[in-house]
């Protein structure tokens, strides 16, 4: 599993009884029922072990209805971690199902297996210009859309606004230059209590990078973390820790929970994660949340974007039935219930101001800002690979125990050889 997956895992662990009865009715029949058969129900297969996966689709499918009662949706899968490779299986057995989720980061990775959605899209008059761009654009293998994302997540800076006050500090919005968030960090910085907090792995990191335009991964689906652009950027965000001094080492077998505590309980001021986190962190935290964007060179906003959509499997013989479904699934009813109830950040522009409702004042214009200048992030189906190896060395990176070069190389190098 991806470190954004681990942190969007745990944000979707939300429970609901009368959903879930419901999904589990509908997890039997999807098992025996299954995709293709003409008059049975559309199986949905996804990661949908925990209760937490099984609540949200079954809110997603009871906003489903909303829009079409006649929609008649099973869900079935495996856990998250299995999903990726389960799926493959599943889709070369009998009855498949029709309709799959994806990541736009894992896009590529299940190429094979999604249906282009283009003529669907045409012939349905669906109107993709409705949906953020950056999305689209990580649903799009080999020029053609495979899926529709349901959600549209900018890497923001999550910040203490006490704490910025209390040192004197202006409060950044949506432009942040590097040099100023340095010296911010400083003047936050007192001895052992650090301005940032710091997950171990490559997922913050490469937003570091995505901020100043620099991706891990080629347009082409290439890793390409020996780019000396990349290289430049992994070594500035190595060189918070190693020479900046604004932020700990993270330790190896951290989880992503460590540094999200250490931000909430007012450890440290300053912490990089995902807007999904925004309802958890405020939740835990005593402090009001301030949101700004991942700093750049140039202070101007731009983001990596996480997100997932729906799609459908290559071999479904239902497609127009597929493709009705996943409109209603992606409908701006839908998403906007999403970002009230779930608080993910719609793909639907139109559903922003759902999600900023019960927000700080201003946390919805730095999603926007960012939203207009995005690129979503891109993987390869080595990623796991990648993510492994930076956890492992990239704590000797924060240490000053060797270069972002020498690690680099060495990852791409383990990877490709």
């Amino acid at each position: 599993m991806n470190a954004v997956s681990n942190r969007r895992i745990k944000h979707l662990m939300v429970t609901g009884a009368a959903g879930l009865t419901a999904l589990a009715l509908a997890g039997c029949a999807g098992t025996s029922a299954g995709g293709g058969e003409a008059g049975g129900p559309l199986v949905l297969y996804t990661w949908a072990a925990s209760e937490g996966d099984q609540a949200q689709w079954a809110d997603f499918i009871d906003g489903a209805k909303a829009e079409d009662p006649e929609l008649d949706i099973s869900v079935e899968g495996p856990s998250f971690s299995d999903y990726w490779t389960k799926v493959k299986t599943r889709l070369s057995g009998s009855n498949p199902p029709c309709l799959l989720t994806t990541q736009a980061a894992r896009a590529q990775e299940l190429g094979d297996l999604l249906m282009p959605l283009d003529d669907l899209i045409e012939k349905s008059g669906f109107d993709a210009d409705d949906i953020d761009e950056s999305m689209l654009s990580g649903m799009t293998v080999d020029g053609t859309i495979r899926a529709i994302p349901y959600d549209a997540e900018p890497i923001v800076l999550f910040y203490n606004v006490e704490a910025f006050q209390a040192a004197g500090l202006e409060l950044p919005t949506t432009t942040y230059t590097r040099d100023q968030f340095v010296a911010d960090a400083k003047a936050l910085t007192d001895g052992d209590k650090k301005g940032l907090a710091l997950a171990p792995g490559i997922f913050i990191p490469n937003a570091w990078s995505l901020a100043d335009g620099v991706p891990a991964v080629t347009e082409d689906g290439e890793l390409d973390l020996t780019n000396p652009e990349f290289v430049e950027q992994m070594q500035s965000f190595f060189d918070l820790v190693a020479v900046e001094a604004v932020a700990q080492a993270p330790e190896a077998a951290d989880g992503s929970e460590v540094s999200q505590q250490a931000f909430t309980s007012g450890e440290v001021a300053m912490l990089i994660e995902g807007p999904w986190m925004y309802g958890s962190f405020a939740e835990a935290a005593d402090f009001t949340l301030g949101v700004t964007i991942v700093p750049s060179t140039s202070g101007e906003a731009s983001a990596m974007t996480a997100g997932s959509g729906f799609g459908i499997a290559a071999n479904c013989e239902r497609p127009d039935e597929a493709f009705a479904a996943v409109e209603a699934l992606t409908s701006l009813s839908v998403q906007e219930k999403q970002a009230e109830a779930r608080g993910i950040v719609p793909a639907r522009i139109e559903a922003l101001p759902a999600w900023a409702e019960g927000k700080t004042e201003g946390a919805s214009d730095v999603v926007e800002a960012l939203l207009s200048n995005a690129t979503p992030q891109r993987t390869t189906p080595t990623w796991n690979q990648v993510e492994t190896l930076m956890t492992q060395y990239g704590v000797q990176g924060y240490r000053g125990e060797l270069t972002a070069e020498e690690i680099m190389d060495t990852i791409q190098n383990s990877v490709q050889g």
